[in-house]
């Protein structure tokens, strides 16, 4: 992406490359991963005991009725693994009060689950974790919002940095590099920093090849990639086999109502009509290639 950003800076002068920096934030959390295994055997350990188990779940439910049950983080899915690490923080009792119930006879699950639970420092780590790193998933959560401001963005992102900056130990000090090396890659966020102390007043900040018109579009320019990402999920659906036999008018239709439900990632029906038009004929002419083949 960076030698992409740097070959399109021929074109666009002006363009300003910004990696997703919730990308980064999810890179640093799986450095906390890396550093916990003992967190991260016993996550996926309790994980399948309860899958596809509704004697144990209901199990579970009779005697913690108070208590969510265990997470099932998804890798792929920025920040789950912390927020379960904080929930085992919040119930590891409890958990390890229905694991010990549990007869390690009827599934390797379970005999994995308490071997994971026996062991030292786990509570610790927990501890350790729910502490210093749960800010990771708070500001994931918080940059996917939408219509955030410059300075809203920058100033979490600050947060964290000064947070982790404090860590010591033979865990702290390695995610913190890991943070600043990240953030050290991404010279177009460090670009709009100096953007956003324009804005907010500061008058000795150079403001390089921009014109003062130019800094005015920077005070709501988002600092993460997640909405352009979550369209692709939702636009591949309008290619697939079985949306073939739409018609042009139900196909612009269906596409407003996903962009509607995802908060309009387009900014005009010109645009939807636009982007239809080149969905239809691709759709059309695949079509012609398959009749083609099958004659």
């Amino acid at each position: 992406m960076v030698k992409a950003g740097t070959a399109l800076k021929v074109f666009y002068s002006k363009m300003l490359h910004v990696m997703c920096a919730v990308h980064g934030l999810y890179r640093v959390a799986e450095q906390v991963r890396s550093h916990f295994s003992t967190v991260d055997k016993l996550i996926a350990s309790v994980k399948p005991v309860f899958k596809k188990a509704p004697s144990r779940l209901q199990l579970f439910k009779n005697e913690l009725p108070g208590v969510n049950l265990p997470p099932e983080p998804v890798i792929t899915r920025w920040g789950t693994w912390i927020n379960a690490g904080s929930y085992y923080c919040e119930n590891i009792q409890a958990v390890r009060h229905i694991i010990g119930i549990l007869d390690q006879e009827d599934a390797i699950s379970i005999q994995k689950a308490k071997k994971c639970l026996d062991k030292p420092n786990l509570e610790n780590n927990l501890a350790y974790i729910e502490s210093n790193f749960s800010i990771l998933s708070v500001a994931i959560d918080k940059l996917q919002a939408k219509n955030l401001s410059l300075a809203t963005s920058l100033n979490i992102i600050e947060n964290i940095e000064e947070t982790l900056k404090t860590l010591n130990g033979e865990h702290g000090k390695p995610i913190y590099l890991k943070l600043k090396n990240i953030l050290e890659k991404n010279s177009g966020l460090s670009k709009l920093k100096y953007i956003s102390n324009i804005l907010d007043g500061e008058e000795n900040t150079n403001i390089g090849e921009f014109t003062c018109s130019d800094i005015v579009y920077f005070k709501y320019a988002p600092i993460v990639s997640v909405d352009v990402e979550c369209s692709f999920s939702t636009y591949k659906t309008l290619l697939s086999d079985n949306r073939r036999k739409f018609k042009f008018d139900n196909l612009a239709k269906h596409l407003i109502i996903q962009c509607n439900t995802q908060g309009k990632h387009f900014k005009s029906l010109t645009f939807y009509l636009k982007f239809l038009k080149i969905i239809y004929w691709e759709i059309f002419f695949t079509a012609l290639q398959d009749s083609d083949q099958s004659d």
